[in-house]
């Protein structure tokens, strides 16, 4: 009933039991929309100096934003909103967090929607795990010596600035009511702050229509309002129909998860993910809209947070920690989106949408066939350089309008 719905609890979309070796169908993914991306200038921040305890992520390389990052494009100039459970706001891994890749503070607001209280970065403290994580995949500066001896960052998106919404508590709890609380804020501030980008890597089960939930209202406010609302698929697949609130929403752009399959530069024995929630949604509708990496990717999250204390198996050196869901491939696609942003900052939602869609890379069997159903992988993996070269910008969202 709709008078039920503010009462439920909305949970990560990342299962923290995860058993990484449960991966379903092999497939490889169509080099058909694969373009080279020569850089042309010096990398952006070439003389920050490598940290030596530094891991390389892969997933930056695995959807090709180490190629933008050559050309320049960081995300610098687009403020990406992450409403999740806070940010890292103390201690060393602090400042990968909140700082880019020039060593500037970027984090401009927070908002704790639990108390309905504005603040500073440390007034949003992540006392789970999650949030951090999520937010070191979309934007973390720490640099790493890679593979071939080439420096690359953690994050998508080392360059951009960040508004954190913290809408779950210690234990990765959170209500409706705090979750609309904080989209809603990012819509009355998205100017004042030049909020760009919305990463939603939660997920509620469907109780009505789209249309009639509260928190799909909000969401479609959002996009509206001019800004790119990325949301997982969530973790209850892989029989279809199981897409979570809001990932349900058709506008939006909905994230599944792809795993490498702990070979990051063999792409192929990459897979989806057996826990990726898959399509059609209740209404109809094609969903996820692309794939992404969100098996086994590895973050930074302080380790007197909630999730390492009880999961210190999670623990890889240093701050590194590995966690799988369509929480991190959201935050993959959130990063692309706001290099895809800084690079032509006059895309609207539907562009962007339209631009990540039509660049995508199915996954096909070796005869060329589709391997997965648009229901489980939309239009397939993600290509951020390939995205940015695309000329297609009318596809997104037509005929819903």
């Amino acid at each position: 009933m709709p008078g039920d719905i503010g009462k439920l609890a909305v949970e990560f979309a990342n299962d923290i039991n995860l058993d990484e070796a449960a991966h379903s169908l092999v497939v490889e993914f169509s080099e058909g929309c694969r373009t080279e991306f020569v850089p042309s200038v010096p990398m952006v921040g070439d003389d920050q100096k490598v940290d030596k305890k530094a891991r390389e992520t892969h997933y930056v390389r695995h959807v090709g934003a180490d190629r933008l990052h050559q050309e320049g494009i960081t995300g610098a100039g687009v403020t990406v909103a992450i409403l999740d459970t806070g940010v890292w706001s103390s201690g060393g891994g602090k400042n990968w967090l909140r700082k880019d890749y020039n060593g500037e503070e970027r984090v401009l607001r927070t908002f704790d929607a639990i108390r309905n209280a504005e603040g500073d970065a440390d007034d949003a403290k992540d006392k789970n795990g999650h949030g951090s994580h999520v937010t070191s995949i979309i934007l973390s500066s720490r640099k790493a010596q890679g593979s071939g001896n080439v420096p690359v960052w953690n994050g998508v998106a080392p360059g951009v600035s960040l508004v954190s919404i913290k809408a779950f508590d210690e234990e990765g709890q959170g209500t409706y009511a705090d979750v609309i609380r904080g989209i809603d804020w990012v819509v009355q501030n998205k100017d004042l702050y030049g909020i760009r980008v919305l990463n939603l890597s939660l997920s509620a089960p469907p109780r009505s229509h789209y249309w009639d939930d509260p928190l799909n209202q909000a969401v479609m406010e959002a996009w509206r309002a001019g800004v790119v609302v990325v949301a997982s698929a969530g973790n209850t697949g892989p029989e279809p129909m199981t897409v979570g609130v809001p990932g349900n929403v058709p506008y939006v752009i909905t994230v599944g998860a792809i795993t490498n399959n702990r070979t990051p530069f063999d792409a192929s024995d990459d897979t989806i993910t057996s826990f990726s929630a898959a399509g059609p949604t209740y209404e109809g509708f094609v969903k996820p809209e692309v794939l992404a990496p969100g098996g086994r990717l590895l973050g930074i999250m302080n380790k007197g947070n909630h999730i390492p204390k009880e999961h210190k198996n999670f623990h890889d050196g240093d701050s590194y920690y590995y966690m799988s869901g369509t929480s991190q491939s959201a935050a993959v696609v959130s990063g692309i989106t706001a290099l895809l942003l800084q690079a032509e900052p006059a895309l609207t939602p539907d562009q962007v949408k339209c631009k990540l869609m039509s660049s995508a890379r199915p996954a096909t069997t070796p005869d060329g066939a589709l391997a997965l159903s648009i229901f489980q992988q939309g239009a397939g993996l993600v290509n951020a350089a390939a995205a940015l070269q695309s000329a297609n910008y009318s596809c997104g969202n037509r005929g819903l309008n």
